[in-house]
Formats: C-alpha cells, structure tokens, sequence
C-alpha cells in the first residue's frame, strides 16, 4: 500500500501565526484566553487549554487586565472597542490574508460600493468581514441569495479567504447576470487555501481512497473533503487517527492524504502511522480471526504482571500490554500487583502505538470509559441538562495554571472550565475536592469523550432569583410608603389654601424653580418667575436643599395634584417702593442705559428704568434714537404716565423741548408788548408816503 500526502496541506502561515501567539502567551504564563476557538481544530484548542489558555464565549467573562487574544478568522472594529473599554490587553492573531479582506470591505464601503461578501454565513470569518463592511452589506452564500442583494449601481464583492473557488466563480457569474452594473472584485481567497484545493483534486484523481484530516468545524477543511468527494469514491474525513479502521483502506493500493490548513502536522504523522501499522499488521494477519486497530475493544486474559503492567492474551499473533497506569487511576502499582491475578479476564481497548517488544498497547481504563460513555445521552444543540457532579481532582496545564475540575457526571469524567465553577474568580479549588454540586451539561461529544458541566447559568439563575425577590420585597415596601404617603398628601391638600402664606422645606433644586414641601407629602412649584422681583434671580441663588422658606399657596389643582406657590408674593415689589418717588409731570435728570429700535431706556433708580418712546425723543421725525442719543448720556425728561400694574413709566424729551420753546414765545411777545412798537406801524408809515 502507497501512501501519499498532498503537497500542500496542514498549517498555513496565518495559522502557525495564531498558533504561535497563543503558544508563546501560554509559555509567558499570561493570565487571559482566546475569543472564540483560535483555529476550527478542537484537538489543539485543548492543548491550548491545558496550557492554561482557555477558549471564552464573549468579552464578558474576561477581568480587566487580563489578556484577550483575537482569533485568526478575526474581531468586528466594535469588539476591539469593547475589549479596550473594559482595560484588557489584546494580542492580535488575526489571519494577515482575513485582517486584507477586512479593509478591502471597509474600502469599498468608503468608496461608494455595495459590499457583497460571498462565503459561509455563520463562518466567524465572514461575520468579522461583514462588521468591517458596514450595516449595509450582504453575506451570499449560494446562488439563490442573490435575490437578497439589492439593486445597487456599483457592487464591491469580497469571498472569504477560504471559500471554493469555483464554486465562487460560479456565484459571481450569476450575480454578475442578476445585478447588473459596476464591479469591484477583491480576490481575497488566501494563496494557502488555493494552493491546498488544487494540490488536493489532484491528489484525489490519483489515488484509490483520501483520508482528509481537520476539524468537522473548519470550512477549509470541509471546502477539500467537498472536492476531494467529486473527484475520488473513497473519501473519508476524520479529525484523528483514531477514527481510522481497516476497512476505510481495504483493496486500496494508492492513498492519500490532505488536510485542512488548521490542521497540526502531528495529527496528519500519527495518520500516516496508524495507516503503516494498519498495513502491516493486515499483512501478518490476513488469515487471523482477530483484527487489531486502535480504538477496537478486546476481551483477554492475564499472563502475566511486571513492573510494566499487565499481559494480555486476546487471540492475537501479538499479546497486549495494559500499563498499572492504564488499569487503574485510584490504585497504584503495587496495590494493582497484588489484587490481579493471572488468568483474570479484562476488556480493554487498542491504544496508537506499540511497545519496544511489539506488544499491543492496551487500556482498561478507556474501555471503561467508552463503556460508561455508551450511557451518556447525546445533547441537542442549544440545549443542556441538569446534572449532580463530583468534583475529582483539579486540571492544571503544563504551566501549572488551573484551568479547570475533572468532575464524576453520568458516569464518567467531565470536564468543568474554572470559569465555571462560580460567578466570581476562584484562587483556590482545594475546598471543591470531593464535593457535589449541582451543575449543567453544556456539551456532550460521544464521538470525542468530552462532556462540560458549567454552574455559571445555575448560579445566575439562583443570583437573578434573589435579586427578583429583593426587588419585589422593595417595590413592596415602596407601595406601602407610596400608599402612606399618598394619604398623607391627600390629607395636606385638603388642609392647604390658596392665598395664604406658609413655611415649607426645600427638596429639590431645579433649573426652572424650587420644589417645596409645605405639607406631608404635599410638594408645590416656585417657579423662576415667582423665586423674587428681581428676573435674573435663579433657584440656586434663592436656597438650596433643606432651606426653610415663606411661600404663598397661588393655586391649587386637586385634580392633577400641583401647586404653584411664589416667594416673589410675600416679599415687597421694591419697584412699587422706588417708582412711588415719582410722578406725572416731574421733570428728572437721568441716563441712558440702552438705545432699542422704538426708543431709549433711561436709569431712574437701582431698581426702576424708564421708556422714552422714539415719538417723545424729538420735535421732527428720526428713523433711530441714535440719530439724537447715545448710551450714558445724560438728559432731562418728563414722566407722561405711570402703570403700576405693568411697571411701566413713560417719559418724555420732546414734551420738555416744546415747554422750553412755548416760554421763549411767550416771552418774546411779553418784550414786543412793552416796547410799543409794532411792525404794522412801521409798515404802515412807510406806506403813507406812497398814497
């Protein structure tokens, strides 16, 4: 059997990339976690994990100060805002070729284009590109999304970086028909994905059977199994090796092997491997009744105990080799030694690998295992159940950091992440050994032998359900003093008069006046305009909270509970007190103060000013007072009338003039009289010389 592997597969360089941020936080020993899964390959998302970089659902599980790392299908612009908001450090691992998608969407959004971003509608990839492209862009997926996409005159198409070419091309063409106008197409499939597509459709037209490798949640590698399907009939996609048998390959001369770009180097080595030993051993075994792989699970008997482990016979050319370790994790080597006796029977499941002296690796444990695994329930998606949990041990990574519980849950071992266990960050786990706790499964994988129980919605739930209650005891108690206070108001209301004076307390300060309380829970309103005489008095020039002040009830409105109440009422007007020194008909020296389009405001007093109307400035007509007056001028004028009411004086410059000229006419004529001489008599004689 030939095997081959494709000659681009595996890690590309945006990935390593993100691999190797995330590596190096962990060597550093950062206190933070991924965004998301780092890359779509669960196998070394655990890794990561049990180096003390755990995986977070969202922003708000982080503490600040802690490190966020950005995964490499990339973040929205709102999600670096947020991180930066709440005081985290973020360690960029976004994909370089999905950080160039992302800007041209932003361009072609700033540039007048439609973004129309063609690839996986929930691939996290394409929803960043999308946060980048702005509220207006779509996601197309296939060709039947076109009819989403609006009629626009310029279109700006952006593919995801790991999207099928072809079926792109495909896409674009149709789009192209359907929509028509102006065309900006940003090729921005990465050269990796490209490169792995091609390298395996040929791999695939080659060979008798492809096994491709990666994880069932990366598009990539779902994108080859696709291709490599149309081109070969044997095509099988499995994440490990221990997924591999021997009937995948049998009667298959030429394999090959692909993976997807998420997909570590180890896992593609340890296929091949598997792959070698499963054709050597059928080739030592095709006549023998048994056949060994990993993952199969034999019956045998105990031949043997050394220092070891425990020898198995199962009906095979080889015998099997169960390590003390593999046996029993309660019991040690000694203990074990002691208690197994030869020719005991045992189940026990095939491991990878083989020893120095062939022996086949054996596991009573995980034969256990995926015995108590058969009884646990799958999870539906989005849901979880209710589970009672045994807190085993605690979960450290290589640098020592707690990242989680291994918990007893249905009969086997669960995993709890340390951000599960409480709402609160927990700095020692020693007080959980050993105690049950009421949990939730979150995740069931038969397939991978991982369930997680969290306590985090439990412990909300129970947080919410106190908080309810406090809540509900308070608004109690607050309708009970509402009601209490509502009797009271009434009572004060029906005790309060209009026009009469009282004193009241102080409870609020408004821009707009001052809240007074004159009653038990009887509140009324000093507007700005009842506050004093004086109009450019504010509230807070008036008291402040607590104050004791004199009011008069205004008006009372029983129906809609207000009261208006004024300070100005109790006070004197000290305008009535000033302007009661003057009269009609006096004559006053004053200033003028302001020139308005209709006459001249003169000072009286401190307190009382005076109109000259633009009529009573001069004896002819002028279009503006500045044509006679100008501010601080002084000048004589005569009070015309005074409304009290309004507090108005009116006064006069004209009128003063015209009395001023009215006495020099009369005195002119009272000095023509006295002289005895009039101009008609000088006239006259002149005359009598020409008759």
């Amino acid at each position: 059997m030939e095997i081959k592997v494709a000659e681009h597969c595996g890690f590309c360089y945006g990935v390593k990339r993100a691999v190797a941020l995330a590596q190096k936080a962990a060597t550093d020993r950062v206190q933070g976690a991924t965004l998301g899964p780092l890359i779509h390959n669960p196998q070394l998302i655990a890794e990561l994990a049990s180096e003390g970089i755990a995986c977070k659902d969202s922003l708000e599980q982080f503490a600040p100060g802690e490190t966020v790392i950005f995964r490499s299908h990339g973040e929205g612009p709102e999600t670096y805002a947020q991180a930066e908001k709440q005081g985290l450090t973020i360690l960029d691992a976004t994909c370089p070729n999905v950080r160039l998608a992302q800007q041209k969407a932003a361009q072609a959004a700033a540039d007048g284009y439609f973004p129309v971003i063609v690839g996986e509608k929930n691939h996290p990839e394409v929803k960043s590109i999308l946060k980048w492209a702005g509220k207006n862009a779509i996601c197309v997926e296939c060709i039947k999304d076109i009819s989403y996409v609006p009629r626009q005159e310029r279109y700006g198409v952006i593919i995801q970086t790991t999207f099928e070419l072809q079926k792109f091309n495909d896409i674009l063409q149709a789009l192209q028909e359907q929509r028509p106008g102006e065309y900006r197409v940003e090729r921005t499939i990465c050269l990796a994905t490209a490169q792995r597509q091609q390298a395996a459709v040929k791999l695939a037209a080659e060979s008798d059977a492809v096994i491709v490798i990666g994880g069932r949640n990366s598009a990539n590698t779902r994108h080859l199994f696709e291709l490599v399907q149309k081109h070969c009939r044997q095509a099988y996609h499995i994440e490990t090796a221990s997924e591999l048998s021997s009937d995948m390959l049998r009667g298959c001369n030429k394999i090959g092997i692909t993976a997807g770009a998420s997909t570590p180097d180890r896992l593609i080595k340890e296929a091949i491997l598997v792959m070698e030993n499963m054709d050597f051993e059928s080739m030592l075994n095709e006549s023998m009744e048994v056949e060994v792989y990993p993952g199969k699970v034999v019956n045998g008997t105990v031949i043997q105990l050394d220092k070891d482990g425990v020898y198995v016979s199962f009906g095979y050319r080889h015998d099997g080799l169960i390590p003390y370790s593999e046996w029993s994790q309660t019991e040690s080597a000694e203990e074990l030694q002691n208690s197994i006796k030869v020719g005991d029977e045992v189940e026990a499941k095939v491991v990878p690998g083989s020893t120095k002296s062939d022996f086949v690796r054996l596991s009573k444990i995980k034969a256990e295992r995926d015995a108590a695994w058969k009884n646990v329930a799958e999870l539906p998606e989005g849901e979880k159940r209710p589970a009672t949990v045994k807190v085993l041990r605690i979960i450290k990574n290589k640098a020592k950091n707690i990242v989680g519980l291994g918990v007893a849950v249905e009969g086997v071992e669960g995993f709890m992440p340390a951000s599960h266990v409480e709402l609160r960050r927990v700095e020692d786990f020693t007080g959980y050994i050993g105690k049950e706790l009421e949990a939730e499964i979150i995740e069931v994988d038969l397939e991978k032998k991982r369930i997680v129980v969290s306590r985090r919605d439990l412990l909300r739930a129970e947080a919410d359900a106190k908080r309810k209650a406090y809540k509900e005891a308070k608004e109690a108690r607050i309708a009970a003093a509402k009601e209490a206070r509502a009797a009271a108001e009434e009572a004060a209301y029906n005790s309060v008069e209009e026009g009469k004076v009282y004193t009241g307390k102080v409870v609020k300060v408004a821009e707009f006046g001052l809240f007074v309380e004159i009653g038990e829970g009887l509140v009324g309103l000093v507007h700005n305009t009842e506050l004093s005489w004086d109009r450019s008095v504010k509230a807070a020039d008036v008291a402040k909270e607590g104050d004791e002040v004199t009011v008069l009830v205004k008006s009372i409105d029983r129906e809609n509970k207000r009261v208006a109440l004024s300070i100005k009422a109790t006070l004197e007007d000290p305008w009535k007190v000033e302007a009661s020194q003057f009269h009609i008909g006096d004559i006053l020296d004053v200033e003028v103060v302001r020139l308005l389009a209709f006459g001249a405001i003169v000072k009286l007093s401190d307190k009382v000013e005076g109109l000259v109307h633009i009529s009573e400035i001069a004896n002819r007509h002028i279009g503006t007072p500045q044509e006679v007056l100008e501010v601080n001028q002084q000048v004589n004028v005569k009070v015309l009338d005074i409304n009290e009411k309004n507090e108005r004086i009116s006064l006069s410059i004209k009128e003063l003039e015209q009395e001023k000229e009215a006495k020099e006419l009369k005195r002119y004529e009272k000095d023509e009289d006295q002289s005895g001489f009039q101009l008609g008599d000088f006239i006259g004689d002149k005359l009598n010389k020409y008759r």
